[in-house]
């Protein structure tokens, strides 16, 4: 599901797509750097399950730490993650209604942010708006990764699988105005 992600430090909201179809699930678990962990439950006693691999979310958790130790993260949510059903997000500005919700609790405004997809205009804008004629010379590049390959927990490393890593490219208007029509395109989608 696509979800609206919150630092409520900073007072910013961030839109983010839902993770690749097929990304393995797994408990959600914080583990802290004194080595203690913890593992959400739902109302029925369960492990909550998110996805093994979240590129985006970790890139914004590592963006919006504040220095604060990892207790203070959970005990006091300043960061917090919604999900939304899709056709809710189809349908409606949920960005919009979140933030009237955030502000009629705390008289507090929040900024509307789409990291990724301003970051994904500027490259676009800085390569000079490529096409499929002229390409983009650093499309799907490591430099253009969103979090890392690699991620180390548990004493361990855990690597990305390449086809579950997220990229700028998938924000920019290169990819929805000529990658994506170009492969519906091959697809026979044109006839």
């Amino acid at each position: 599901m696509p979800r609206i992600v919150t630092c409520h430090l900073c007072r910013i909201i961030n839109k983010f797509p839902d993770v690749p179809e097929g990304t393995p699930m797994v408990p959600a678990r914080m583990i802290f750097k004194d080595g203690s962990d913890f593992t959400y439950k739902d109302d029925d006693g369960h492990a909550v399950m998110v996805p093994q691999f979240d590129p985006m979310l970790e890139d914004f958790v590592e963006r919006h730490e504040h220095g604060l130790e990892d207790s203070t993260h959970l005990a006091s949510g300043v960061i917090e993650v919604m999900a939304v059903e899709q056709k809710t997000w189809e349908t409606m500005d949920v960005v919009a209604m979140v933030r009237g919700q955030i502000h009629a609790q705390t008289s507090e405004w929040y900024d509307d942010r789409d990291t990724y997809r301003e970051g994904a205009i500027e490259c676009y804008n800085n390569h000079g708006n490529p096409d499929l004629d002229s390409g983009c010379s650093d499309y799907l590049d490591d430099s253009k990764m969103i979090g890392k390959a690699e991620y180390h927990a548990d004493g361990r490393t855990i690597t990305v699988p390449r086809k579950l890593r997220q990229y700028l490219c998938y924000q920019c208007p290169y990819q929805q105005a000529y990658v994506n029509v170009e492969i519906q395109r091959k697809a026979g989608m044109y006839r």
